[in-house]
């Protein structure tokens, strides 16, 4: 059986054996001419794309190392409802036991000598800063 002759197939196939009649392969050195080119378009870009990220990241870091930090008011007490619960405060820490008692201002002795220059004035008073008597 054969097939019924169609005019739009027989043009397709007249146009398909001119395309392989006109076809001629490119030279070599084109080729590779235009992988080169492709090379250096894609290494350009990924060199602009490190060198964005590069001076990106260094502006961001340059940019939160200015900043001056907050100001931090002076340490006291926290407010009432900022209080840890009794439950939740920390252990005291135990120290080592001396064998002798730390000291207390009532038991240091004042060993310095009294003044003894009568000149300067008595033992309550301070002697002068000028070096003159009274």
């Amino acid at each position: 059986m054969s097939e019924p002759q169609d005019p739009l197939r027989s043009l397709f196939q007249r146009a398909a054996d001119a395309g392989r009649d006109g076809v001629v392969n490119a030279p070599a050195a084109e080729i590779t001419a235009r992988g080169r080119r492709a090379r250096r378009r894609r290494v350009t870009a990924l060199v602009t794309v490190a060198c964005l990220a590069l001076g990106g990241g260094a502006a961001a870091t340059a940019t939160l190392l200015s900043r001056t930090p907050a100001s931090v008011g002076p340490a006291g007490t926290p407010p009432p409802d900022r209080r840890p619960a009794p439950d939740r405060l920390p252990s005291p820490v135990p120290t080592a036991s001396r064998s002798t008692p730390p000291a207390t201002p009532e038991s240091t002795v004042d060993t310095s000598p009294p003044p003894s220059d009568a000149s300067q004035g008595t033992a309550t008073e301070p002697p002068s800063s000028t070096g003159s008597p009274p």
